[in-house]
C-alpha cells in the first residue's frame, strides 16, 4: 500500500518529501471514458486529417470519446477528465507508484493527528490569462467544488472540511473535522482542479463552455465530433514545458481509425479499449511502440436495490444473480489483460477474496436461492451505451442471466440519457447497469462512494444500511500504514458481496500505442490512477 504522508524523524509534524519535477498520472473511464464508463462511437472528422511533421512541433493525440462537460467540479465523464488535466493543475498530482507529489502547491506539512494541512503554493503561479493565482482562487476552487449546490459528485471525496484559510500569499491551510488518509491524493483529481474565481464569480468566465487554468496548454479552438486544438500556455510554471507548442487532440470514431492514424502518421500517440484484435493489429505496425496501463479501477454491475418495484430489493436475488455471471469469459472476451474481479480494489488487494463465498459461478445455487425468494421467471431492463467493451460484457451478462430463468432487454441509449436514468434519477429508473469504478489511488476512495447518505453517485441504488455506512466511515482515518486498516477493509468488503448491491465483475488493461520514430513519449504512465492518459503530454518531445 502506498503510504500519502511520510514521518519525519524526531518532528511533531509530517512533510511530504517530494521531487520538484511535476510527473502527472494516467487516468482513465466504462464506460470507459466515463465514471461511468461506456464506449461511444462519435465524430468522423478523423476521415478527413492531414499529416501533421515534425518540425510543427504538434502533438496529435487521437481518442474516441468527445470532451462535453467543462466544469471541473462536476464533470464525471474521463473522457472530459483528460482535458481537463492538460488545462487545469490541483494542489498536488500523483506519481508512477500513486502517491501524492506537488503539483500546484511546492510542498505540505500535515500535523501529527492528521486534522490539519499547510499547502505552500509555488512562487509566482499564473493563469494562462497572466492573472497570479492567490489563496482566494484554491480556497474558492475547494469550497464551490464541496458546496452542495454546485452539485459536484466529488465534493464528499476530500474528507470532512472543518476550515479553509490563508495566512499569506502563498500559504492555504485545510482543518479537517477527523483524520482522512487519502486527502492528498483526492486533491489530484480533476474535480479538484483550482480555477479563476475573480473570473467566476464576476461572470466573465462561463465554465460550461471555457476554460482558463494553469496547466501546460490553453484551449484554442474546438470542433465538436472532430478536434481540440490547445496551445503552450506561456504562464506555466514548470521551465521548459510543455516541450511541443500544439497539442491537437483528435476525435476517431474507432479503433481502426485510430489504427490507420497511427499507420499513416497522422496520429502520434493513441489509447485504445480491451481489444485483443486492436492489440495484434498494433504490433503489425512499423515504429510503434505499445504500452500496457495497469488500472487500478474496476467494471461492477449495480443492481436497483431501493425502487420499490425491483426485485433486486430481495437480498437472495441479488445473491443469485451474483453468482450467474462468468467472469472469466467476460475476461476472456475484453481480452487486453482483463482480469476476472470477486473483491473491490483488486490492485490494492484491499481484501481477501478467498473469504468469500458467494461470487464464483454457480447456476445451481443461483436458481435455488431464487427459489427461496419466491422468484419465477423475470424480464428486466438494462440500459447500455453502445460500444465495443460494453457490448461485449452486456452479451455474456445476457446469457449468463438466461441460464436461471431471467430475461435481459438491453437497451441502447445515449450517454446523456443514461446519465438522467442511472444518477439523476433517484432511486435510478433501472433495474440493473454496468458501471465503472475510478481509479483511485488510495483503495478507502472506492469504497466511500457506498454510503448513500454521502455520495451522490449511488444514492439512487445503493442500500442504506446502517452498518455498512458506519464501516465504510470508519475508514476514512486509516492511513497506509495504520495497523487497524487491514481488517476495516476486508469487513467493509465482507458487506459489500454479501449485500449483492454493487456486483464486481472484471479489471482490465489499457493499451497506449504511439509512433517512437515520431515523438518520445516514454513518459506514459504504467499504472493508471484517476482517468487521464493526456496527463503527461507536456512531457513528450517531437523527433
Amino acid at each position: 500500500m502506498n503510504l500519502l504522508i511520510q514521518a519525519i524523524e524526531g518532528g511533531s509534524m509530517t512533510k511530504s518529501q517530494c521531487e520538484n519535477n511535476k510527473t502527472a498520472p494516467i487516468h482513465r473511464s466504462w464506460i470507459k471514458q466515463g465514471v461511468i464508463g461506456t464506449v461511444v462511437a462519435v465524430g468522423l472528422g478523423a476521415l478527413s486529417i492531414l499529416p501533421v511533421h515534425a518540425q510543427d512541433k504538434t502533438i496529435v493525440w487521437g481518442k474516441k470519446l468527445e470532451a462535453t462537460l467543462l466544469d471541473p467540479a462536476t464533470s464525471i465523464l474521463a473522457s472530459s477528465w483528460e482535458l481537463l488535466h492538460v488545462v487545469y493543475d490541483g494542489l498536488t498530482d500523483t506519481d508512477e507508484n500513486m502517491e501524492a507529489i506537488p503539483g500546484l502547491a511546492e510542498s505540505w506539512e500535515v500535523s501529527a493527528d492528521g486534522t490539519q494541512y499547510v499547502f505552500k503554493l509555488r512562487q509566482g503561479i499564473k493563469f494562462s490569462n497572466g492573472r497570479d493565482v492567490t489563496p482566494d482562487d484554491v480556497i474558492g476552487s475547494l469550497q464551490r467544488m464541496m458546496d452542495p449546490k454546485t452539485g459536484s459528485f466529488f465534493r464528499l471525496q476530500l474528507g470532512n472540511v472543518k476550515s479553509m484559510s490563508s495566512s499569506d500569499s502563498r500559504t492555504v491551510t485545510i482543518e479537517l473535522e477527523e483524520p482522512y488518509a487519502p486527502l492528498l491524493t483526492a486533491l489530484s483529481s480533476s474535480m479538484a482542479s483550482i480555477i479563476p474565481m475573480k473570473e467566476v464569480n464576476d461572470g466573465s468566465l462561463d465554465l460550461q463552455k471555457d476554460t482558463l487554468g494553469t496547466g501546460p496548454f490553453m484551449v484554442q479552438s474546438h470542433a465538436m465530433g472532430d478536434e481540440w486544438v490547445l496551445v503552450r500556455n506561456p504562464y506555466y510554471y514548470e521551465p521548459g514545458l510543455p516541450k511541443a507548442d500544439k497539442l491537437i487532440v483528435r476525435i476517431m470514431p474507432s479503433d481502426q481509425a485510430l489504427i490507420a492514424g497511427l499507420r499513416s502518421g497522422d496520429v502520434h500517440v493513441a489509447q485504445f479499449d480491451s481489444s485483443p484484435d486492436a492489440k495484434m493489429l498494433l504490433q503489425t505496425l512499423d515504429n510503434v511502440e505499445i504500452v500496457q496501463n495497469q488500472q487500478s479501477n474496476m467494471y461492477w454491475l449495480v443492481v436497483n436495490a431501493v425502487k420499490e418495484d425491483s426485485p433486486f430489493t430481495n437480498q437472495l436475488v441479488r445473491q443469485a444473480v451474483a453468482l450467474s455471471i462468468d467472469r472469466k469469459q467476460i475476461a476472456n472476451m475484453l481480452g487486453g489483460g482483463a482480469q476476472p474481479s470477486t473483491a473491490f480494489a483488486p490492485m490494492f488487494n484491499a481484501c481477501d477474496a478467498n473469504q468469500l463465498d458467494i461470487f464464483e459461478r454457480d447456476v445451481k445455487r443461483a436458481k435455488a436461492l431464487l427459489k427461496e425468494a419466491g422468484v419465477g421467471k423475470m424480464t428486466l431492463d438494462m440500459p447500455n451505451v453502445p460500444g465495443a467493451v460494453n457490448d461485449a460484457m452486456y452479451a455474456v451478462l445476457q446469457k449468463n442471466f438466461a441460464d436461471i430463468g431471467i430475461t435481459v432487454n438491453i437497451e441502447n441509449m445515449d450517454e446523456g440519457t443514461w446519465v438522467s436514468k442511472v444518477w439523476v434519477d433517484n432511486p435510478m429508473s433501472v433495474d440493473l447497469t454496468g458501471l465503472w469504478y475510478a481509479g483511485y489511488s488510495d483503495a478507502i476512495m472506492v469504497p466511500l462512494w457506498l454510503n448513500p447518505n454521502k455520495a451522490g453517485f449511488t444514492a439512487g441504488y445503493q442500500i442504506d444500511d446502517a452498518e455498512m455506512n458506519a464501516a465504510v466511515d470508519g475508514l476514512r482515518g486509516l492511513a497506509g500504514d495504520d495497523p487497524n486498516r487491514p481488517a476495516a477493509l476486508q469487513n467493509v468488503c465482507n458487506m459489500i458481496h454479501t449485500q449483492a448491491n454493487h456486483i464486481p465483475l472484471v479489471t482490465r488493461q489499457e493499451t497506449m500505442a504511439y509512433r517512437s520514430d515520431l515523438i518520445d513519449a516514454s513518459g506514459i504512465k504504467h499504472i493508471d490512477g484517476y482517468a487521464n492518459n493526456l496527463a503527461d503530454v507536456e512531457t513528450y518531445t517531437l523527433h
